[in-house]
């Protein structure tokens, strides 16, 4: 009974690992910095993370990972409540429906379609912001903002590539 008990739990934890280091890198991320730009700009690991996660892992990340994600990424941020949600929904659609396209694939492709996915997904982004505000706010935020994402991918990637390299085990 104590053996299963463990197994179960063991299980669980495999399960829930990229979520956990989603939610890890996330709160990383909103360290506060003494720079002058780190409050407004900042990359979006939420969706770094989804991103990876689905095209590699979408058997342990799925729709409640990314909405679980993306609410706790709405709360810690100063956005609009359902703002990231709303994004990482848009990165799991253009996933899901677009992921076949990337199996198997050299890290500059999937890097290249991490960089058209986040591209719309910033702009869906910035829509929804600025049709809550009444007004189109500045694009020059969130292009670097984007910029950053961009640029960042690769590093994170890695981290994430090391979780689920060495931490997770496929079931059999």
């Amino acid at each position: 009974m104590n053996e299963e008990w463990s197994e179960n739990l063991a299980s669980y934890f495999q399960r829930m690992l990229p979520l956990l280091c989603s939610l890890i890198m996330l709160f990383f991320s909103y360290i506060p910095l003494s720079l002058p730009t780190s409050d407004s700009v900042r990359p979006a690991v939420g969706m770094i993370c989804a991103y990876f996660w689905l095209l590699h892992r979408p058997d342990v990340f799925n729709l409640l990972s990314v909405y679980i994600l993306g609410l706790v990424e709405d709360i810690i941020s100063s956005v609009p409540m359902g703002t990231n949600i709303f994004a990482l929904l848009v990165m799991y659609l253009l996933v899901t429906n677009l992921s076949r396209f990337f199996n198997a694939k050299p890290f500059v492709i999937i890097w290249y379609g991490f960089i058209l996915f986040s591209f719309v997904t910033f702009l869906s982004k910035w829509l929804l912001v600025s049709v809550y505000y009444s007004h189109f706010l500045p694009l020059m935020s969130v292009m670097f903002s984007f910029l950053i994402t961009a640029a960042v991918y690769p590093i994170l990637s890695v981290i994430n590539v090391f979780v689920q390299n060495r931490l997770m085990t496929d079931e059999d």
